[in-house]
């Protein structure tokens, strides 16, 4: 990553739920473009889709960044801001790129160091670096509906899943951040197409 330091902010584009503010950087003679979107892409359909929660997020970083609402963002042309310059993307602020593992890795038990665990209304994150890139294993405890756009926590699967988690490492939910730094054994699946990372428990003491 790599940031470039008070670019001016040259075009504003917005359409169709999403904003594009292109700066530019005149000695390089090049143009970053940064993107803040009410819509979620759906890997399922390949689109991307309206959606309440993503929406309240757009409108709080336009609002963070800015201090201006979404839909005023075309005010910002003549502004200047550092850019995080990422391989794939640009930002306007530092982020954490998770990574996925291609297929030929599924079947692989990896070890590595825990580098955060975090909880929110979605599940448990446990991330971890591997050969450089940060990864993610996931444990979820809510379901998103195409309905409404929104995740719904199962209060119930919430229970097993903190349940789960204290069962396979030997501490509770709000201990959370003692599992930091510790070693853990990864391995790669793969659920019909879909490439995740299972967490394996650890060794119980003996009595």
């Amino acid at each position: 990553m790599e940031i470039i330091k008070q670019l001016e902010a040259v075009e504003v584009n917005i359409e169709d739920g999403k904003a594009t503010i292109t700066f530019i950087d005149q000695e390089r003679g090049e143009i970053h473009d940064v993107s803040i979107s009410t819509k979620k892409y759906n890997e399922d359909t390949g689109k991307f889709e309206g959606n309440q929660e993503q929406a309240d997020k757009a409108e709080a970083k336009a609002q963070r960044l800015f201090g201006l609402s979404f839909d005023k963002l075309g005010q910002v042309i003549g502004e200047r801001h550092d850019i995080y310059v990422y391989d794939r993307f640009d930002s306007l602020e530092e982020v954490t790129v998770v990574a996925k593992f291609d297929k030929d890795m599924v079947g692989q038990i990896i070890q590595v160091d825990v580098a955060s665990v975090e909880a929110d209304e979605v599940g448990l994150h446990i991330k971890f670096e591997y050969e450089g890139e940060t990864y993610q294993s996931n444990q979820n405890y809510a379901t998103y509906m195409e309905s409404t756009g929104t995740w719904f926590q199962n209060a119930q699967k919430r229970k097993k899943q903190e349940a789960k988690f204290e069962s396979k490492f030997g501490i509770t939910v709000e201990n959370k951040e003692e599992l930091v730094g510790k070693a853990i054994m990864a391995e790669v699946k793969d659920f019909n197409g879909n490439v995740w990372i299972e967490i394996k428990a650890f060794p119980k003491k003996k009595k």
